[in-house]
């Protein structure tokens, strides 16, 4: 079973891919009269923090659920 350390950085990778995507989105905003070619390529970042997001969200919820079965079956076999 993961430590609660490693718990805690799965989530805060995800609120990293967050604030990327929001940063991103606050870029293209303040570009998109003025420099049009920045502001396509941060939409883009905009989009990979999106998806990164759920991504690892995703992927964090099956391993505690993976997680939580291994410690029930451990302590079934007890």
């Amino acid at each position: 079973m993961k430590s609660n350390f490693g718990r805690k950085s799965l989530k805060a990778v995800e609120w990293v891919w967050l604030v990327i995507s929001t940063l991103s989105l606050e870029t293209i905003f303040s570009q998109w009269n003025e420099n049009r070619e920045k502001a396509y390529i941060f939409v883009i970042f905009f989009l990979l923090g999106i998806f990164m997001f759920k991504l690892r969200r995703t992927q964090r919820k099956k391993m505690e659920a993976h997680w939580r079965s291994s410690k029930n079956e451990i302590v079934n076999q007890k």
